[in-house]
């Protein structure tokens, strides 16, 4: 499925569609802290929600406002080799986000750190990785990134929706991770035209993260120097062939 747009968006379009979305959480969290008084650090659940929420507005408000005539298409563009490469290029992508993680020194917010997969509890593990995946993708890829493409290049579409997808996580070191998952989504989806791919990427990612985390097993950069490097350089080779393999796949579903 995708969703239509007549009349795209500007650039400028596409940052008030961020903006919103900042506003929802500000406007929740405020809401929140005046009912209950004190720091909402202390109910992770209630920031996942805050988060959810707030982008789930924004694609009502897109949808039900006309002005850009977003429209729902029921549509599905799934094969075995896509899924296939879908699977292994976004586990491939979970060991290059630890490997730029971890050579990156950027500050961990924990404060802000509500868009992560969260682990904490039954609730935030299906928000954090089901409910939060959906959401995303359809605001990001659905609805922002398919209507640059109404306007721009299918280069800029792709780098501006990850820009800000990556801004959408703001927690210092989420962004690098975040970017690369909107290059990877977001380029199935300029490939296919097809949310289904998108979410079963970002879908698998927050899986496998989720699982890491249960068992405490990280940073894959804790392994023996050796594996690890070759670990890495096999998911680079795998995202490169699938590169090249997806453009083969699927040359027939662009627009």
């Amino acid at each position: 499925m995708y969703v239509k747009t007549l009349n795209g968006l500007s650039l400028n379009g596409a940052w008030q569609m961020q903006l919103r979305l900042y506003a929802g959480w500000m406007a929740c969290a405020a809401l929140a802290f005046l009912f209950m008084g004190h720091s909402l650090l202390q109910y992770p659940g209630l920031l996942l929600t805050i988060h959810l929420l707030s982008g789930t507005a924004v694609i009502l408000y897109a949808l039900v406002v006309k002005k850009e005539n977003f429209r729902f298409v029921p549509q599905i563009h799934v094969t075995a080799q896509t899924m296939a490469l879908a699977f292994l290029m976004g586990l491939s992508l979970i060991v290059l986000k630890d490997a730029v993680t971890q050579w990156l020194p950027l500050p961990y917010w924990p404060e802000v750190s509500f868009t992560a997969v969260d682990t904490g509890s039954l609730y935030r593990i299906a928000g954090s990785v089901m409910l939060a995946a959906f959401m995303e993708e359809i605001l990001f890829r659905g609805i922002i990134m398919e209507a640059l493409l109404q306007r721009y290049s299918g280069r800029i579409a792709l780098l501006q929706s990850s820009l800000l997808f990556m801004l959408a996580h703001p927690d210092p070191s989420q962004m690098p991770g975040a970017f690369l998952l909107g290059l990877l989504t977001g380029y199935f989806y300029l490939r296919q035209r097809d949310l289904c791919m998108c979410f079963f990427i970002h879908l698998t990612t927050n899986v496998v993260t989720a699982i890491m985390m249960l068992n405490s097993s990280l940073f894959f950069s804790t392994m023996e120097p050796q594996f690890y490097y070759g670990l890495l350089i096999a998911g680079v080779l795998v995202l490169c062939t699938g590169y090249f393999l997806l453009k083969k796949f699927t040359v027939l579903l662009t627009k």
